[in-house]
């Protein structure tokens, strides 16, 4: 897990990367991102992603500035509209807030060095008279910020595995996931589905692309021999657009919460 920044320039820091880390530095900075707004994904405690506690619009720029410099080498990409749902206004700001650290020069040529390490035979020449054993130099962030579950007003948002009916449908939890094996996600995620959701709480099921969301309210749990189940009735839509951040519903959990949305709102 990295975010390559041998320049304080995001663009320049893309354009002197090479085709493979230019490609991973997309999907590892969708990492960082999600593991800096979504609760219980993982990845928080690791320094790549604690440098950018609370300048997630400054790493969607940079995320951004990844793909711009990938497509522009000719390649297909499918990251950018989900690099931007973690901070939608960016493309129109010009004033984005960046983290402090940025410029500073022990920094900037610690990832030269560390380039140098991983590819010699590609950076030397792109960084020349750099020392080429230095550590990375890891910023502490100004403040400890931690994706946290909403409290208040919420709505439950279960991802279907087809498209939720109309009417009536029903909430499946089966008491291990898909991959057949016991993990303490899913057993919170299960503690979740039987304490947590209540009769009568919003609910939003995700069509399989995840554009559309029914809504409506689920009733008490039941016992089923195939797990944990609850009723729904469904009586409206939603639209990703409606979530602030849309980015929230890239939560990998079957069943998360998020602050209601202001169309739910009433």
């Amino acid at each position: 897990m990295q975010t390559f920044l041998p320049y304080p320039d995001f663009a320049a820091s893309a354009a002197v990367l090479d085709q493979a880390r230019l490609g991973k530095q997309r999907v590892e900075t969708l990492q960082a991102l999600r593991a800096l707004v979504i609760p219980d994904y993982g990845w928080r405690q690791h320094p790549a992603i604690r440098m950018w506690m609370g300048y997630v619009p400054a790493l969607t720029v940079y995320g951004l500035a990844m793909v711009a410099e990938w497509v522009s080498r000719g390649h297909a990409d499918t990251t950018h509209r989900q690099i931007l749902e973690f901070a939608p206004g960016v493309l129109e700001d010009p004033d984005v807030a960046m983290p402090p650290w940025l410029g500073e020069p022990a920094l900037h040529v610690s990832h030269q060095s560390n380039l140098i390490q991983k590819a010699p035979e590609i950076y030397r020449s792109r960084f020349p008279g750099i020392p080429e054993d230095l550590p990375y130099v890891w910023p502490e962030p100004e403040h400890e910020l931690v994706p946290a579950e909403p409290e208040g007003r919420r709505l439950w948002v279960w991802r279907a595995a087809s498209h939720p009916p109309e009417g009536d449908a029903t909430l499946l939890m089966p008491p291990v996931p898909p991959s057949g094996r016991a993990a303490p996600k899913w057993e919170r995620q299960l503690h979740t589905f039987e304490e947590a959701l209540e009769d009568g709480d919003a609910v939003a099921i995700a069509d399989p692309d995840g554009r559309h969301f029914r809504t409506g309210r689920v009733g008490r749990v039941l016992m089923h021999e195939d797990g944990l189940l609850r009723p729904a009735s469904l009586h409206g839509w939603l639209e990703r657009s409606d979530f602030d951040p849309p980015a929230l519903l890239q939560d990998p959990r079957t069943l998360f919460s998020v602050g209601l949305p202001d169309a739910l709102d009433d």
